[in-house]
């Protein structure tokens, strides 16, 4: 079997979580090694083609390549100027130089880039781009800046590719992916706005009868806080007609809960791919141009609302709710998210 290095953000998040199911269950014949804490380990210990490897470092410094048969990384918003995720460094283009060096395979999968700031940035990341075996970008805006480079690719997000079973949906329930602003430098000084305008649109959805559900995609980004803070702000009256959907690991768990409610509001970016897929009501709530982009890209027929838009007394209307069109063409079109690695390993 090969043995492939799998990269990703291992924090028990939805969203690279399924990206990591997703590759694991596609190929059953590769051999994953991952570096993963033993809190966030529950995505895998099902999989006898994982292996939890220990002490290797999050950068790329002192990354021998001969010691994988390849790697894969599969990442959103990983290419961010200034950010935590260290992909765009000096020790990132020497390793891929290596790699291309000694005919040892690198992937990345389903990524958007930005935001940037300095072109230093952007020709850096047009070095690495072009000594990866391919880049597949989830986004037009990111694939566009680099078009000319040849390994350079653009296909719906992955998630796109994962077979949800649709179940009946519960009537006169709604949703909310709950995320916490106070860890945005960008978007902290509305956190008392959203509250309120979530809390004020909460009661009166109570008020008509419907029973409301708050999901927390990660803990480790704040959203089970957000969601504390939430309720705090919501009469005690009410809160029997709550319940806190919590991801732990268990992604089929988690997903059957999310894919019965009939409305939701979507303010992750893989709440909103979800519940595309879920064929549900939806209001995007966005609080970044990755999420805008892909509504543009797939033509979503959704209403969308900005942070910036967002007011203590903002009203969203269950009639603002909307379904996506049918997206059998995109699923198959994000399967080009793993072509050439299909090529490569399969």
């Amino acid at each position: 079997m090969k043995k492939i290095f799998v990269m990703l953000y291992a924090r028990a998040n939805l969203g690279d979580d399924l990206f990591l199911k997703i590759s694991l269950e596609r190929y059953p014949n590769i051999q994953f090694y991952i570096n993963i804490a033993k809190e966030f380990s529950n995505i895998v210990k099902n999989y006898k083609n994982v292996t939890i490897v220990e002490k290797q470092p999050e950068r790329f410094e002192n990354r021998i390549p001969e010691e994988y048969d390849g790697y894969i990384y599969i990442g959103g918003s990983i290419f961010i100027e200034g950010g935590t995720v260290y992909n765009i460094d000096s020790y990132a283009e020497e390793f891929m130089e290596k790699c291309k060096e000694k005919n040892i395979p690198f992937f990345y999968i389903s990524s958007n880039f930005g935001p940037h700031k300095t072109e230093e940035y952007m020709s850096l990341a047009r070095r690495i781009y072009s000594n990866c075996n391919e880049i597949c970008f989830r986004d037009k805006y990111s694939y566009e800046l680099f078009k000319d480079i040849e390994t350079v690719s653009y296909a719906p997000d992955a998630i796109f590719t994962y077979n949800i079973q649709e179940i009946k949906k519960q009537k006169n329930t709604i949703g909310i992916s709950v995320i916490d602003l106070s860890a945005r430098e960008d978007l902290k000084h509305l956190e008392e706005q959203y509250y309120k305008a979530l809390s004020s649109n909460i009661c009166n959805y109570i008020d008509k009868g419907y029973n409301i559900n708050l999901f927390s995609f990660c803990k480790y980004e704040g959203d089970e806080k957000a969601i504390k803070k939430l309720k705090k702000r919501i009469p005690t009256d009410y809160l029997n007609k709550i319940e806190v959907i919590k991801y732990n690991g268990n992604i089929q768990k988690f997903i059957d809960k999310y894919k019965s409610m009939e409305y939701m509001i979507c303010s992750r970016f893989h709440a909103m791919i979800l519940s595309v897929i879920c064929k549900q009501k939806m209001f995007v709530m966005s609080y970044s141009k990755k999420i805008d982009n892909v509504i543009k890209d797939l033509e979503f027929s959704v209403k969308t609302m900005n942070f910036n838009q967002l007011q203590e007394n903002t009203s969203i209307n269950l009639r603002q709710f909307k379904k996506t069109q049918n997206i059998e063409n995109i699923k198959e079109a994000a399967q080009e998210q793993f072509k050439k690695i299909d090529e490569y390993f399969v």
